[in-house]
């Protein structure tokens, strides 16, 4: 496999930003990969980091089993892939399918000419039968030290028996030496390397040209907690990931834009009414490009999840819900202010974002009992909306799927929705866009361009 390859199967133009989650049981397990997913990760990788393999495989099942789309990647700690490759061909034989599998010590030795550990370990990986892609670690931390001068040797080395280079910095949460990753990207050639310790949002420019994926834990986790997802830190590494991509694309190709949510900038500002909305995010959707950039952006963390019905709520709700529904191959349903149905309708109140108390319905029945529904609006303000349309089809027996939206607006509604569902947003938390939205005033509103949002 070569780097191109690589990152084919991620989608992505920048290096692969793939969070490591140190597993301690299925519920916590779930929620970080719901946080992965809703930032933007394309993937994660799960290590045993506290207990034995036996205790981790019915928590990989769940998850597989949850996530049926998701790339899950293992690491089991303190094995080499001489056991570990028959353990992942009995779960594929079982149905339990896992896309990759980090090993910390791919036992490659640059001081001898015949490398009959990795030869071993080459070899059981053939028997077990198993196809996912294999990131062996190579001069890795906590294994035997490799000298400065070796480093490139070992990755030359590597490349012969791992689809992915892997290295590390000394210890966990140390980022590598630079001169190291430079070594190993000359060693590596065109094959994938990947990075797995002390990589940050403020360090990632340091690695971005020459690694393929970055293993990510304590970079983006929430400070002095070795187990939980940062949002806010995870969001920020992916955009730089997907920056990054975008100015390599520059350099290519005429036009692109330099940052990853650039179709952002179509919304238009409220120039008639302060009783209206104070912006028009529909101003984006009659740019092609912009509008189907979206549907991307709000799509991808679902790809990897069950969605049986997409909701769009009224009524701007409608234009996005239906075109994810059809890029997700779901069903589309429509939750209506109050008095549009001629069914038999549930129906609920609910404060709108003016303060105003409403109604809004949903036809009954709207699905069978149990089926997921991702809910779509085109913004979340005070979250009163959203909060009507999830009892609604929580009142039916659906299970709520994740939401979708433009932007959730930040306040304690909106941080509620995000703890208890998944949520993809365009404007990601933690973002500048983020704070102006809070605010209701971007700043390219102060020169913004009519004509150019026009297909």
């Amino acid at each position: 496999m070569n780097r191109t390859d690589f990152r084919k199967v991620f989608k992505t133009l920048g290096p692969v930003i793939l969070p490591v989650i140190h597993v301690v049981d299925e519920g916590q397990t779930k929620r970080n990969i719901q946080i992965a997913l809703s930032c933007g990760a394309p993937g994660v990788f799960l290590i045993n980091h506290d207990f034995e393999i036996d205790q981790f495989l019915p928590i990989i099942r769940t998850c597989r089993a949850s996530f049926p789309s998701l790339w899950i990647g293992v690491n089991f700690l303190g094995v080499t892939g001489l056991k570990a490759f028959g353990v992942l061909g009995e779960l594929a034989n079982e149905g339990t399918l896992v896309d990759a599998y980090w090993a910390d010590d791919a036992c490659i030795n640059e001081h001898v000419t015949s490398q009959q550990d990795a030869n071993a370990i080459s070899q059981a990986r053939v028997d077990s039968g198993w196809d996912g892609l294999y990131f062996g670690g190579t001069a890795f931390k906590k294994q035997r030290l490799v000298e400065p001068q070796h480093w490139q040797q070992s990755a030359r080395i590597a490349v012969g028996y791992m689809d992915v280079v892997t290295t590390s910095g000394v210890a966990t949460g140390k980022p590598a030496a630079r001169d190291k990753i430079s070594d190993f990207r000359l060693g590596s050639d065109i094959s994938p390397l990947a990075v797995a310790s002390g990589v940050t949002p403020d360090n990632f420019i340091d690695y971005a040209d020459e690694v393929d994926a970055v293993l990510v834990a304590t970079g983006i986790n929430y400070p002095g907690d070795f187990y939980n997802i940062d949002p806010k830190r995870l969001t920020e590494l992916v955009n730089q990931s997907r920056m990054k991509g975008s100015k390599d694309f520059e350099s290519t190709e005429t036009g692109s834009s330099l940052d990853s949510d650039w179709y952002l900038r179509n919304m238009a500002p409220n120039v008639k009414d302060p009783t209206l909305a104070w912006l028009d995010p529909s101003s984006a959707y009659v740019n092609a490009k912009a509008f189907h950039s979206m549907l991307d952006t709000l799509c991808q963390p679902f790809e990897s999840s069950r969605v049986d019905v997409v909701a769009g709520i009224d009524a701007a709700g409608y234009v996005l819900g239906a075109a994810m529904a059809d890029r997700l191959g779901a069903g589309f349903l429509t939750i209506r202010k109050a008095g549009k149905l001629p069914v038999p309708t549930d129906e609920v109140d609910f404060v709108n974002y003016t303060g105003r108390t409403q109604q809004m319905e949903l036809r009954k029945p709207a699905f069978k009992e149990g089926a997921h529904v991702l809910l779509v609006d085109q913004w979340v303000e005070t979250g009163g909306t959203m909060g009507a349309g999830i009892e609604l089809i929580e009142k039916q027996g659906g299970k709520i799927a994740g939401i979708a939206s433009i932007c959730i607006e930040e306040s304690p509604a909106g941080q509620i929705l995000r703890e208890r569902h998944l949520c993809a947003t365009c404007v990601q938390p933690g973002s500048a866009y983020q704070t102006q939205c809070n605010n209701k005033k971007m700043e390219f509103f102060d020169n913004f361009d009519w004509e150019s949002i026009l297909p």
